[in-house]
């Protein structure tokens, strides 16, 4: 019997997707805002590469404003659902993923289920993911 190798992704300071796959790999996050929940899942990440500081600081300013004062732990809204399909559509070669829809109640702060509706050929090359987690820095 293989165990499996845990990373975690406490000191992530970009966004990633995680496609859930059988690799032995699980990669955890702390996620929640304040609740810093520990999520986890099998697969294999996936670093946005380039400039998404100011992508990671707009999703911060969202879960830690008004609406949620950092206590996004149980579900995400689709008012948050459009925040975020509006952060990733403002990268280029990004707009394949949205939040997906139908697992809303599974998604909190630093941890959304997506869909991808396209290629990701400039991240992923033999695969065709149609879904994944995105993942960035929890605001606690």
């Amino acid at each position: 019997m293989s165990e499996s190798t845990t990373v975690l992704l406490y000191e992530l300071n970009s966004l990633a997707l995680i496609v859930p796959a059988s690799t032995k790999i699980v990669y955890r996050n702390q996620t929640g805002g304040h609740a810093c929940l520990q999520s986890q899942v099998e697969g294999y990440l996936v670093p946005f590469a380039g400039e998404v500081r100011d992508k990671c600081e707009r999703l911060l300013s969202h879960f830690t404003g008004p609406k949620w004062g950092g206590w996004c732990s149980e579900r995400i809204d689709e008012e948050t659902a459009d925040e975020i399909d509006s952060v990733l559509a403002d990268m280029p070669g990004r707009d394949q993923i949205i939040v997906n829809r139908t697992k809303l109640n599974l998604s909190c702060e630093a941890w959304v289920h997506v869909r991808i509706i396209g290629p990701l050929l400039a991240l992923v090359e033999h695969a065709a993911p149609s879904e994944a987690i995105l993942t960035w820095p929890n605001s606690d």
